[in-house]
Order: structure tokens, then sequence, then C-alpha cells
């Protein structure tokens, strides 16, 4: 389908609208002031327009397919149009068939996924990370109950493997320890992976909260997601204001409404994986920082 968004940018104390040329899918054009084509045309005065959300949903492994479903609908009422989730693995010859599981548990998701690999720091190889490499996988989240897990691992030879890909690697650290504890041991993290060079994010994923811009360029999803310009998916939201707070009354994938205020279904089965080419295209230091 192709059409035209008109957005004008009030909110920004200006009277510029900027228009979005949609086009298969992605925003081809975009254009300050209006586009005279001979095509559908449709004006966002009186909405808020935002890119869409790109969100953790890390832990699938351990739900239902119906339970799966409930968390992706929950996440695209708030806006979310992309999750980052993971297969969770313990040896290399678990890898194909964890990764067609995760994506059998994806099957009605509405909104776009990408998807990597979860083991404990003892099961990286070089042989796992070459998978990656081979498999486009843009993350490894390491499951940690220690910090001495971390420090036994040979990065010497996982650096030397994630060579050229940069397969982006982070800890995730237990959720029932105390934050003083977590916070060294994520500094601890991030002079360790600095020193090794080794690609990773400056700190925990929260899966209340959409991915930050560094986190997104990092894994290479921006800026196929994130952003609003040419050449990115057609992936963004529409806000009311209700009193004073934002509601959320529509959310596009890829140019096709998947929800409608508090409709669900609409396109059922309409989310698909995306794959990144390469990791940390924009020349972003190993760790990510704000």
């Amino acid at each position: 389908m192709r059409y035209i968004i008109e957005r004008p940018l009030e909110s920004l104390g200006t009277n510029t609208v900027l228009s979005y040329l949609v086009d298969s899918q992605k925003i081809s054009y975009v254009s300050q002031g209006p586009l005279r084509m001979n095509v559908m045309k449709m004006s966002m005065h009186g909405f808020k327009m935002i890119p869409g959300h790109i969100t953790p949903l890390m832990s699938i492994n351990k739900m239902t397919v119906e339970d799966v479903r409930r968390q992706v609908d929950e996440k695209t009422q708030r806006g979310t149009t992309t999750i980052l989730t993971s297969a969770r693995i313990d040896f290399l010859h678990e890898a194909d068939h964890e990764l067609k599981r995760t994506r059998h548990q994806l099957i009605s998701s509405s909104i776009d996924y990408c998807i990597g690999l979860s083991l404990s720091p003892e099961k990286i190889t070089p042989n796992i990370v070459r998978y990656c490499k081979q498999k486009k996988i843009p993350f490894i989240e390491l499951i940690c109950d220690d910090f001495s897990q971390l420090t036994r691992v040979v990065w010497e030879r996982i650096r030397e493997a994630n060579f050229p890909y940069g397969t982006v690697i982070f800890p995730k650290f237990p959720f029932d320890i105390e934050d003083k504890k977590k916070k060294i041991w994520q500094k601890k993290w991030n002079e360790l992976s600095a020193n090794m060079q080794i690609p990773t994010l400056y700190r925990e994923l929260n899966e209340d909260e959409p991915l930050p811009l560094p986190f997104l360029k990092m894994l290479g999803i921006y800026p196929q997601k994130g952003g609003l310009f040419s050449g990115s998916d057609a992936d963004y939201c529409l806000l009311s204001k209700e009193g004073m707070e934002e509601k959320v009354m529509s959310v596009i994938v890829r140019g096709t409404v998947v929800h409608s205020a508090n409709i669900l279904d609409i396109k059922k089965g309409y989310g698909k994986e995306i794959m990144i080419s390469q990791p940390r295209r924009f020349g972003e230091s190993p760790v990510s920082r704000v």
C-alpha cells in the first residue's frame, strides 16, 4: 500500500509539516512541506506521531504460546512495534532447534521480532560465536549467577571468533541480588569488555522499558527500526492526549495498522523476524553508552 502521512510539528512550536511517503512497507521519502502526489493522504493533526518502541521480552522460552501472545499484545498496546527476544541453549547443537521453537512461539505475533541466544558464561565458545556470525544472530545474553563466571571465559578467543560480524554480548545478573552489588558487577563487566574489545551494552535490559537509541545502534536494529526517515520501516504509533496523559491510539508496523484503540488481532501473525546484516553499523564504541 502506498500513502502519504502529513505530520504537523505543532508540539515543537512550529507550523512546519513533515510529509512521509510510505511505499512497500518502508518510508521511502521524507519532505518538509506537502507532497503533491496522486496517492491517499493521512493527516496526523490532533495526534502525536512517534517511532515504534523496540522492547525486550527475553524469557519466552519459559512461556506457553498463549502466554507469549498475551505478553506481546500487552507490549503492542503500549506502543511496541518490535520485540527483542532470545532462544535459550546450553550447547551449540541445540541452537537450530531452539531458534525454531522460539520462532514458533511468535507465530501469532502481529509485531516484528529480533532473536538472539541466551546461555550461561561457561557455555560460550568460539564455535557458538562463529555460528552467530554465520546465522546473523546479533546478540548473546549471558545468564550469570555470579560475576566470577565472566572472568573465567577466555575472551581473547571469543573476540577473535567474533570478528568481523561483532555479535553483541552482555550479561544478565540475578534479579534478586541487591542493587549495589549489581551495579558493581555491571561496572566490572564494562571494564572487562572494554579491555577485551567485546561489543556490549552498558547496562542490563529492562523488559518494561523501550531500548534507548545507543542500544539500537549497537545491536544494528537502527536505522531499520527506531526512526522516522527515508529507508526505515514504517513503524510508528499515534498518541492522543487524555488530560495529562498520552494514550496509544494506533500502532503501525511496516505501514499496516496492527492495533487500534482496544482492538487486537487486527493482523495476527503479521510480524516477521528482523535479520541484522551488521551490528554496530554506526561505529559505536564497544561499550555502548548514552
